[in-house]
């Protein structure tokens, strides 16, 4: 497993990031049932169907560059649980779409477009304080989300 994932880092281009976005999913896909055991059954089920022409791949402002060398160095030496827990969290940072939209709480970063798991709330999000807007009302985050799909965000950006 560990190998596997210091490869795939290290064959990162962001120039081919959905190539890069269907090799993660590949790779939970392929070890599903050490994923298993970390990610919560609704999520993993979600993510591993994830195609990705349904996502705008890349709109966060993350280094990706910068995340996939900095994890490609550790990976090699990752415990299985840090090495599923970082792949899940590499899928939310490419596929998650970044508002341009500050947070109204902390004013320090933008609103991400996240889903549930059934794909019947849209929430905005933020990853540095952790609210958690639904239909323009702040709410418990739930311990489910997914990255939204480009059909959620555009109902959610007509409204």
């Amino acid at each position: 497993m560990n190998e596997e994932i210091v490869q795939l880092y290290k064959g990162f281009s962001k120039s081919e990031l959905s190539i890069f976005f269907w090799k993660l999913i590949g790779y939970i896909n392929k070890y599903d049932l050490n994923f298993r055991n970390y990610v919560f059954e609704n999520s993993l089920n979600s993510i591993e169907k994830f195609k990705e022409e349904e996502f705008y791949l890349g709109t966060t402002d993350d280094d990706l560059e910068g995340l996939v060398s900095f994890y490609a160095n550790k990976m090699l030496d990752a415990t299985e649980e840090e090495i599923c827990g970082n792949v899940i969290h590499m899928v939310w940072d490419i596929a998650t779409f970044m508002t341009e939209e500050l947070c109204p709480s902390c004013q320090d970063a933008n609103l991400k477009i996240a889903s549930s798991t059934d794909q019947t709330i849209i929430y905005k999000t933020c990853d540095n304080c952790l609210i958690t807007i639904e239909n323009k009302e702040y709410v418990e985050r739930p311990k489910e989300m997914i990255p939204a799909t480009k059909r959620q965000i555009k109902i959610l950006l007509e409204k």
